[in-house]
């Protein structure tokens, strides 16, 4: 498993009543978009509509009722989110992570070394006796205090 996204198997009562009202507006944002046929729905549900609408609306409106009455009732459905999000978050994590990497860090390395910096200094110096920098000098207690 990816160490980026951990999946909650055994969630408290009180995350499966935050994810119940979660899944009311969820589920009802859904289910309008399955019956108007819009953004994912564009492509046209045909007949099928009203029941695809339908089971979103009945998990919107589910899933509100176990959180009223008894959240444990939801864990099925949090689980059942959850495995089926693991996939796309694992992908979109190390998809942003390479991006990130590759599209910012490596051109500023290469930047960096067209132009000749080194903000570590981590050039070599044969003449040098040893690579050791002095710290900065000790503050006082009371420069903790002020930290701006």
């Amino acid at each position: 498993m990816s160490k980026m996204i951990e999946i909650d198997w055994r969630p408290d009562d009180r995350t499966l009543t935050q994810f119940g009202f979660i899944a009311l507006f969820g589920f009802s944002f859904l289910a309008a978009i399955a019956w108007f046929e819009v953004l994912v729905f564009s492509f046209g549900l045909g007949t099928a509509r009203p029941i695809v609408a339908g089971v979103f609306a009945s998990l919107a409106g589910i899933s509100t009722l176990f959180s009223l009455v008894m959240p444990r009732a939801n864990l099925p459905i949090y689980v059942g989110l959850t495995i089926l999000a693991y996939p796309i978050g694992f992908v979109v994590s190390y998809f942003i992570m390479g991006l990130l990497f590759f599209g910012m860090i490596t051109p500023l390395g290469l930047l960096f070394r067209l132009i000749g910096k080194d903000p570590l200094n981590r050039g070599f110096e044969p003449a040098a006796e040893t690579y050791w920098n002095d710290p900065r000098p000790r503050r006082g207690k009371e420069s903790y205090f002020r930290q701006f």
